[in-house]
């Protein structure tokens, strides 16, 4: 019988140091440098690549077709999922057997006090403490301090399940200034993208994405930290359009997967060129 995953790693030495190769593989990708590995990690440079064997032998690794350029395989982002799943439920069997319990931030919408307990609701990916009456709780939990509405509290005790629906993100491919930037955009295009899918929260990665939306007279509602700040907020059930020059759309997806395992979520995306033909 095949023992739990968190065991695995933190028991076995080898399972540890591949889990922790795999996710300095996954942070770096595909430019990635052994020397870096080694240092980060504080093995030797030959071991690291005798590990780079082992996981290319098990289909964990992928070599590209330049120098220093890897990935890795689908059955390596599974068996990472799978690895930070088991550490996830050992630390909370931990934290439950030493009495540790962390307190849940919210916000308050009523008037509470030390020992109340109120009811959870999540609302456009936050978490408000409201009355325990309220037909909207999912989930109640007991205050940590006194708070005033708008105030932050914290939560301990939380009982029942907080649903945190996922949302998505679409990623529109915008041309290179090189291509024609803004003026080689599809505007109508991006127009009806943006009515059809409604989404909650606008990022922008570069100029020619800030050129297309004064164009369009719309605003961003981020523009640094757009790959992480995209996946969480869709991870909390926000819609997320995202203009990228193309060059820089391999790498978000990169990030946001990178997001989705170390979360363990899963949060969809799709990707919509509106570049002109004629420009292309």
């Amino acid at each position: 019988m095949r023992a739990p995953a968190s065991k695995l790693i933190l028991e076995d030495k080898g399972e540890f140091t591949k889990f922790k190769i795999l996710l300095e593989v996954l942070k770096a990708q595909p430019h990635v440098r052994q020397k870096d590995i080694s240092e980060s990690l504080g093995i030797t440079v030959q071991a690291v690549s005798k590990y780079f064997k082992r996981l290319t032998r098990e289909g964990l690794l992928e070599a590209g077709s330049e120098r220093a350029d890897y990935r890795l395989t689908p059955k390596a982002l599974m068996k990472l999922r799978e690895d930070i799943r088991g550490l996830d439920k050992y630390v909370s069997t931990v934290k439950d057997e030493v009495g540790m319990e962390h307190a849940l931030p919210a916000l308050a919408t009523i008037p509470v006090k030390a020992g109340d307990e109120v009811g959870l609701t999540v609302d456009g990916g936050i978490l408000y403490a409201v009355a325990p009456e309220d037909p909207r709780a999912e989930a109640v939990g007991v205050v940590a301090d006194k708070a005033e509405p708008g105030e932050d509290v914290g939560l301990t005790g939380i009982k029942g399940k907080l649903r945190f629906k996922h949302g998505r993100i679409l990623i529109v491919k915008l041309p290179s200034i090189s291509m024609g930037g803004s003026r080689a955009v599809d505007l109508a295009r991006v127009k009806r993208i943006y009515m059809e899918f409604k989404p909650d929260r606008i990022g922008v990665m570069g100029i020619v994405g800030r050129a297309v939306l004064n164009k369009l007279g719309l605003k961003a509602d981020l523009e640094f930290g757009i790959s992480r700040a995209a996946a969480l907020a869709a991870s909390r059930g926000l819609n997320v359009m995202v203009l990228v020059v193309g060059r820089m759309v391999n790498r978000m997806i990169e990030e946001i997967d990178a997001v989705n395992m170390k979360n363990a979520t899963v949060v969809a995306y799709e990707v919509e060129d509106v570049t002109i033909s004629d420009a292309e």
